[in-house]
């Protein structure tokens, strides 16, 4: 036997060899496809589950936050209505000092009622409800204080006060506290 006859058949035997193994792994190989395909199916199966679940959730959570914003925005305008019927008391107060002392210098009532003002405004911007019942007990008290001045100033026969004495110190009592 030649070379050329030996490397012809050991090429044949290579070829056969390849042949007989690429028949016995054949099943195999079907399988390690069919395998393959199932495992892309699933993953496809449970990537669109999960991009429905995420879907889902992200509507419930903007029905949420939708429901949470209108709330939100009912009681923004509550406390705006509130905050107005204050302003309207607070300067119904003013109307009712220059009556009670016709006689006291503009500035006196204009100040108490800027005093009521910002008392009011210090209560309305608190940032934690503690803060916030503290500088209403404080509004409360000053109002209070007024009330009972005018009250004073209506009812008193005879001479009537110069000035809402007792206001005015719990005003600058105040004042000299919120400095120290």
């Amino acid at each position: 036997m030649t070379w050329g006859q030996r490397l012809r058949r050991i090429l044949r035997e290579i070829r056969g060899e390849r042949r007989r193994w690429r028949r016995e792994r054949e099943t195999d190989l079907l399988a390690l496809r069919r395998r393959q395909v199932e495992v892309e199916l699933d993953l496809e199966a449970e990537k669109r589950r999960r991009q429905l679940h995420l879907e889902q959730e992200l509507e419930r959570m903007r029905r949420q936050f939708e429901l949470e914003l209108t709330l939100l925005e009912k009681k923004q305008e509550q406390d705006l209505r509130d905050y107005e019927r204050y302003l309207a008391a607070v300067d119904q107060l003013q109307v009712q000092l220059r009556h009670a002392f016709s006689q006291a210098p503009e500035v006196i009532v204009l100040t108490l009622h800027h005093h009521a003002k910002r008392l009011l405004d210090r209560m309305w911007e608190a940032e934690d409800l503690q803060q916030r019942l503290q500088r209403e007990q404080e509004f409360v008290k000053f109002l209070t204080t007024v009330y009972e001045d005018t009250l004073q100033a209506t009812t008193t026969e005879g001479t009537e006060p110069l000035l809402p004495r007792r206001a005015l110190r719990l005003m600058l009592h105040t004042e000299t506290d919120k400095e120290t």
